[in-house]
């Protein structure tokens, strides 16, 4: 006996001054039921609500594991058989969610009170109100019967759908089975259900090699055609769809008919000679049971599977549709009725999957985004392998991993693999796990270089519509850049991930369509933002991804050439992964404050790695202005903060020596030759000695060297000399004979550079003053100009005298010079003239 419950119930039955008695207790194995009586005068009947008594008994059938599980309770009578929410005509639903609404602390008491509350909704017949899913007829499954899991939506195709409240509809189920399991992937009429089984190209199994299997679905109109139960009888079900408007006989054609098919189907698999069983015969039953939004009533399915006996006489009705034995067909139709007669239904287990009337666990997440798309993963280990993961059951439609490596003993301890994989491709193991988790997606693997494969430069962009670089390879970070720099507006989206050399922080990056750099620019950009002033809750990502000087205590795993990686366990990269992909996925879906930037970069921090800072940080970038140099042999990419710079310092010098004045100053930045970039990051104004004038700008050198050094040292040697900038107000974006032999002599063999940018702003009239006044894009020259080889007996490159005009000198201040100054390149170089 539940002495807990036993005792409960006493104390209810002590203070409730007879409204609860309890009249028997009766053990059972692992039960104990109570026979109770409740005062239940005062419920009244409405809307065509049960009749409530003004006492009524009630057995509690209690488990041995009360309180933590919810009691059962039943009543010995069938006067509420066929009411929503009443099983087996005898048995009360008393809770549509146990595990949220059964509270174990509340016990026999929290039990009482949710019986009065149904009896009462129950009699005023609003155990299903209006808007709320419909209580739909149940079925008890058997063991044996098996289950079906139900894909397509039925849409139009149910009668009800042309208010047509009396119609009926047969539709046949294109499914395949696999043992006692059957998938429904189609529904076709039986014109279309003929024309595919008797076409020369059909093949009888799907892309897994299981056959394929119909089964009829008779539609009816009547959402009371059931009741609330399927009965568990054949002969009452068929009486229930002739009601309904489906005949026994139509019934046994129907059947007949799907049988017939099935044989076709049967007959071409496997060998010819091989003796194969019949298919089961199904019946898949709906009626209009339940809603999920708006008013649109959607179809409950319930799936009979007939027993071998009645399986076998259909397929011999089947085989009696054609032909001149009418008597033999008779004599089974008699036989299939006598059948009905006394048989009983076995009522498969239905897993719905039906969008229409099923919601994703997943719903109104970041993850949606991916509903559809075309990925590409590259990279299929501790990264990787989970974001694929991710990719599959978020519901892309089309997913390729790819790799070069193999699966070793060690990376078992963090990399979703087996013992059993050591030794096979990465790719092609993860491509096979992935597979069973999704029947209707095939995930492609490509075992090779992801460089020489996927990012050759020049090639057109990917076909798919996010491309997640995961290798965590500095080499294939940088083939991205050039891959994708000549399309860039007609590449995807690309996410770049890599963990901390400890897997306490990860750092993922997001480069929309259009965006000017991908993952290996925006970690340079992420290097010189972090140890910045601006930004410094970034100083411990500078500290774990861009080191000065660089780490040198790597860890080996495996001895010999092993490939040095980051320390970390399964729980770490495990989370570390999943939430790197979750930011990236929030600014891809826009749910980010931040999310319109084209470039972004977003550190996550586990719990305990820095309890100072956010466990979550983003940096952002708008796009860089792009100039192809003027040989194309590179791209200068110069920054919103650069020409912004340089922008402010045009507008200063409109103001203080006129708006024809010449001026400019250093680029700092970087050369990459891999990705065949000149990054331009900061520009400086002119110097105090630099002499400006409206026909010649000289840039003087007081202050040049620290300013440099400054942003050396800042940035961790990322920003260095890039180059020159001066403009042309009003005129022509080329250089003068003067800024030609300038950058000549700046890089000649006894200069300061190995190759410098020459960078001018120009434009005239309106296009001038509209990026003078608006920021709208200038005129822009760009030319890389690189030292020849030094030869003996080389001497200075001749420098021309500046012209004789009116100079103002550079800094702030605006009095003019009173004759020409000497060239200022030789001012740099530190020569005389």
């Amino acid at each position: 006996m539940n002495e807990l419950a036993a005792a409960q119930l006493a104390d209810l039955a002590e203070s409730s001054d007879g409204a609860i008695e309890v009249l028997a207790t009766a053990d059972g194995t692992g039960t104990t039921t109570f026979t109770v009586s409740l005062d239940t005068h005062g419920i009244t009947t409405g809307n065509g609500g049960i009749t409530v008594r003004d006492r009524e008994k009630f057995e509690f059938i209690v488990s041995d594991t009360f309180p933590y599980q919810h009691p059962t309770v039943s009543v010995s009578h069938r006067r509420w058989a066929g009411t929503p929410h009443v099983q087996w005509g005898r048995v009360l639903c008393l809770y549509a969610a146990p595990s949220v609404e059964w509270n174990p602390s509340d016990g026999m008491r929290g039990l009482v009170s949710r019986l009065t509350l149904w009896l009462q909704r129950a009699a005023e017949g609003t155990l299903d109100p209006e808007g709320q899913p419909l209580h739909p007829p149940v079925a008890y499954t058997g063991s044996g019967a098996g289950q079906i899991i139900v894909n397509p939506d039925l849409g139009d195709r149910v009668p009800w759908a042309n208010d047509d409240s009396g119609a009926t509809a047969t539709v046949y189920a294109w499914c395949s089975r696999n043992g006692q399991r059957v998938d429904v992937h189609e529904w076709l009429t039986d014109t279309e259900l003929l024309d595919r089984v008797l076409a020369e190209d059909f093949v009888a199994v799907d892309d897994f090699g299981l056959p394929y299997f119909i089964a009829p679905a008779l539609l009816i109109s009547d959402e009371v055609a059931f009741g609330f139960e399927y009965p568990d009888k054949a002969t009452m079900l068929a009486d229930h769809l002739e009601k309904a408007g489906i005949s026994r006989d139509e019934l046994l054609r129907t059947v007949a008919f799907a049988a017939s098919a099935n044989r076709v189907v049967n007959s071409l698999v496997g060998h010819p000679d091989e003796v194969r069983e019949d298919a089961p015969s199904v019946v898949i039953l709906g009626a209009p049971s339940r809603r999920v939004d708006g008013t649109t009533r959607l179809a409950h399915l319930a799936s009979w599977r007939f027993d071998d006996l009645g399986s076998q006489i259909t397929s011999l009705l089947s085989r009696t549709r054609v032909g001149p034995a009418a008597e033999i067909k008779d004599e089974v139709l008699a036989l299939a009725h006598k059948w009905i007669g006394f048989a009983e239904t076995k009522w498969m287990k239905v897993y719905e999957n039906r969008p229409e009337v099923t919601r994703r666990r997943d719903d109104n997440t970041a993850s949606t985004w991916l509903q559809g798309k075309r990925v590409l993963v590259l990279g299929c280990g501790a990264l990787g392998a989970p974001i694929a993961e991710h990719c599959v059951r978020a519901g892309v439609t089309a997913l390729t991993v790819a790799d070069n490596g193999s699966v070793s003993p060690g990376i078992l301890v963090r990399q979703p693999f087996a013992d059993a994989d050591i030794g096979r491709a990465k790719a092609r193991v993860l491509a096979e796990r992935l597979n069973t988790i999704r029947r209707d997606l095939t995930v492609n693997h490509v075992v090779g270089n992801v460089v020489s494969t996927f990012l050759r430069p020049h090639a057109d962009p990917p076909a798919f519509d996010l491309v997640i670089d995961a290798t965590a390879d500095i080499g294939a970070r940088t083939a991205l850049e050039p891959a994708r720099a000549a399309r860039r507006d007609e590449w995807p989206p690309v996410i770049t991930a890599l963990f901390g050399h400890q897997a306490t922080r990860g750092l993922v990056t997001v480069s929309l369509p259009g965006a000017t750099g991908a993952g290996h620019d925006i970690l340079r950009r992420t290097a010189i933002e972090s140890r910045s002033a601006a930004h410094s809750t970034w100083s411990d990502v500078a500290d774990d991804f861009f080191p000065d000087p660089p780490r040198t205590d790597m860890f080996f795993p495996e001895p010999g050439c092993s490939a040095p990686t980051f320390v970390g366990s399964s729980v770490q990269v495990g989370a570390l992964a999943a939430t790197l992909f979750c930011e990236a996925l929030n600014v891809l879906a826009g749910t980010t404050p931040t999310a319109e930037a084209p470039m972004s970069c977003t550190v996550i921090r586990l719990p305990g790695a820095e309890p100072t800072r956010a466990a979550t940080d983003r940096l952002t970038w708008s796009n860089d202005v792009t100039v192809p140099e003027l040989d194309g042999a590179y791209e200068v990419r110069i920054s919103q903060r650069a020409i912004t710079e340089m922008r402010a310092e045009v507008r200063r010098g409109a103001r203080l020596r006129g708006d024809r004045v010449e001026t400019g100053g250093m680029l700092l930045g970087a050369f990459d030759d891999a990705t065949r970039t000149v990054h331009i990051d900061v520009a400086t104004g002119p110097p105090p000695d630099s002499d400006l004038s409206e026909i010649y700008f000289g840039h003087g050198v007081q202050g040049s060297r620290e300013a440099l050094d400054h942003h050396r040292r800042s940035t961790a040697n990322q920003v260095g000399f890039a180059g020159m900038w001066h403009t042309h107000p009003f005129g022509r974006a080329l250089p003068s004979e003067i800024d030609k032999a300038g950058m000549a002599s700046l890089v000649s063999p006894d200069g300061t550079g190995r190759r410098a940018l020459m960078l001018i702003l120009g434009g005239y009239g309106q296009t001038w003053r509209s990026w003078r006044d608006h920021g709208t894009r200038p005129d822009i020259y760009a030319h890389v100009v690189s030292r020849q080889p030094s030869t003996s007996g080389d001497t200075p490159v001749a420098q021309p005298s500046p012209p004789d005009t009116q100079y103002f000198p550079g800094g702030y201040g605006y009095t003019p010079a009173a004759s020409a100054p000497a060239s200022y390149w030789l001012r740099l170089l530190g020569r005389q003239a």
